[in-house]
């Protein structure tokens, strides 16, 4: 028989992980509770029986909550540090869930009993001090990450009183061999341990992309977040509660869960029924949030659970979703985000690495702490500054390491461009190293993906089998054209190198301006380069046309003479190369004038 406890874990023995199932070691842990908090059984025991009065008021429908969320991730620059994308997966995931939605495995039960929480979570826009936050925080500490426990709480918190704190670690602690996937603290522990308050999961139980787990499919999340709004297992204290008299106070506590004699694994039938001593007789609810099914197998909580949330989050968490807090929050009465304040930064900006201090840019390196994304002190375009990653000695293949700039304000600039110049090399001829440029208007909670550049839109050294470092003529230009986010008031523009066994990668002297002038703005909106620039040789004239074209394409000296037609030909829509050889041209400065259907713009070379 199970006891009703602080905390609950939830346990699996997937073919991925040992095969041997751990029941709960609740026991040991609300012992040991108890010894310090023996308070807490008392205002369980007095929740509950507030449970047992829930008002009509409390379950009245149409009522929306929404509850403010924080992500501690705590990693050691492994899969663990899971990415912002996979954080906002695993909120879609118990929004799902505990709003019955259409199209989703809540919304597609077709039990009488099956019911709309009306409870939904947000992202935290702003953090404890009000400053602007994408509602996560990333805490580098490999000794916690690895069989954590209550200790990895002391490393970030969040005042509990008004945000839902989810830790995510890496694996979580066990006195025997099997997987624990998290566990939880219920309202009523609140008060008396506030830091402790809210859930432990590992990383591949968040959300059902990136590297969760496929048989979970983010639910655990949703199980946890049950018992920190106020739900036990279903299969709680087992044969017990199964009348009408004593249903509310044994088991559960809720009376529309039929009693089970032990918690389900995987997806059994749905005629599974081990207690027989309710009335009525009642098949298991093996589908329910709060059972130990899989997450595939998993699709509702009942509307006697959500009378049961509703009393306890009304006891004991209802500063969290109360107005003033969810506005302290960045979030309005409706679950809408406030509008942020615009950034005091706007075109043109101009940076080279050198002010990195203070300058609110960040470097966040997902996957690799030893050879991501860091400052170089020793190289630069301009001078011995850039940003830099060591791909040369990086052995796994796509890790998705960053870096982010401040917050724009380009609500004011007509035609936003996004100016940098790179220098890479690749390792082998098959290296295919991708820059990914995203962009955000929120501090990164959502972004917009804008540009990949490829490895040999890149490539400004050829292949080398020693770690590349560039010279002054092997950086080259790329432009990206913003003018599709040129609404944005905090756009926040992400860097993100998807590692395919390429050669280091340098990034210097980022800008963005305002193109003015029909050839400007052709030349950028073509992604215009010649690389490299200066060039002792041969290099590679690259664009990039929206629609066929007919492009003409040639060399000028500086008094206006024609040295040679490059390129006089019709261009379908898409990326092109052009191979420049250079044959018996003196070294001098030189202008490319390229003309299209749209106009022409001249483009300046130098051949040293």
């Amino acid at each position: 028989m199970k006891k009703i406890v602080l905390f609950i874990l939830i346990f699996s023995s997937f073919n991925s992980y040992s095969q041997k199932i751990i029941k709960c070691i609740t026991d040991e842990m609300h012992a040991n509770l108890l010894k310090l908090h023996p308070e807490l059984k008392i205002e369980e025991e007095r929740g509950n029986q507030i449970a047992l009065l829930a008002s009509k008021e409390l379950n009245k429908a149409g009522i929306v909550k929404y509850i403010p969320v924080v992500f501690h991730v705590i990693h050691k620059y492994g899969f663990e540090n899971i990415t912002q994308a996979q954080i906002n997966d695993c909120i879609r995931v118990i929004n799902e869930d505990f709003r019955k939605k259409s199209g989703t495995n809540g919304g597609s039960s077709t039990d009488s009993r099956a019911a709309d929480v009306e409870i939904e979570f947000r992202l935290a826009q702003f953090d404890p001090s009000g400053n602007p936050t994408d509602g996560v925080n990333r805490i580098y500490n490999p000794s916690s990450t690895d069989n954590a426990g209550e200790a990895a709480k002391t490393l970030s918190y969040w005042d509990s009183n008004k945000y839902y704190n989810i830790w995510v670690v890496n694996t979580i602690y066990t006195s025997g061999s099997g997987t624990i996937l998290g566990y939880a603290t219920f309202p009523s522990s609140r008060a008396s341990n506030p830091t402790r308050d809210g859930i432990i999961i590992r990383a591949d139980q968040a959300g059902a992309i990136g590297n969760a787990m496929s048989s979970q499919v983010g639910r655990t999340v949703t199980h946890e977040s049950g018992h920190w709004l106020g739900l036990y297992h279903t299969f709680q204290d087992g044969c017990v509660g199964g009348t009408t008299a004593n249903c509310a106070s044994q088991g559960d506590r809720v009376c529309d869960t039929p009693p089970l004699a032990d918690a389900t694994y995987g997806c059994p039938s749905d005629a599974t029924n081990t207690c027989s001593n309710d009335v009525p007789n009642l098949p298991d609810n093996i589908h329910n949030y709060m059972d130990y099914v899989d997450g595939t197998c998993m699709n509702m909580f009942t509307a006697g659970q959500v009378s049961r949330v509703n009393s306890q989050v009304a006891s004991y968490r209802s500063n969290a979703y109360s107005t003033t807090n969810l506005s302290g929050s960045g979030i309005g009465s409706d679950g809408s985000y406030i509008t942020l304040s615009p950034s005091s930064i706007a075109p043109p900006i101009n940076f080279n690495f050198t002010a990195w201090s203070g300058s609110n840019w960040a470097i966040e390196n997902l996957n690799n702490s030893t050879n991501g994304w860091a400052l170089n002190t020793s190289v630069g375009l301009d001078d011995s500054r850039c940003m830099w990653i060591r791909t040369f000695n990086n052995n796994v293949t796509n890790t998705r390491d960053g870096f982010y700039t401040a917050n724009f304000n380009l609500s004011q600039t007509a035609k936003p461009v996004m100016k940098f110049y790179v220098a890479y090399a690749k390792k082998l001829e098959a290296s295919n190293d991708k820059l990914n440029v995203y962009i955000s208007n929120n501090y990164g909670r959502t972004e917009t993906f804008i540009k990949t550049v490829s490895a040999n839109e890149m490539l400004t050294a050829g292949v080398m089998t020693t770690e590349f470092s560039p010279t002054s003529s092997q950086w080259k230009q790329i432009n990206i054209d913003l003018s599709d986010y040129k609404t944005f008031t905090n756009a926040r523009i992400r860097f993100e190198l998807q590692a395919l066994r390429g050669n280091n990668l340098y990034l210097d002297n980022f800008s963005i301006e305002n193109a003015t002038g029909i050839s400007e703005l052709l030349q950028h909106e073509m992604n215009f380069s010649f690389s490299p620039n200066p060039s002792i040789g041969n290099a590679v004239i690259s664009f990039e046309n929206k629609s066929a074209d007919e492009i003409n394409i040639s060399l000028f000296d500086m008094s206006g003479k024609l040295i040679s037609i490059l390129a006089e030909n019709n261009f379908a829509a898409g990326k092109h190369e052009i191979n420049f050889e250079r044959v018996n041209i003196q070294s001098g400065i030189y202008f490319l004038n390229v003309k299209t259907r749209e106009g022409s713009f001249a483009y300046k070379v130098v051949l040293e």
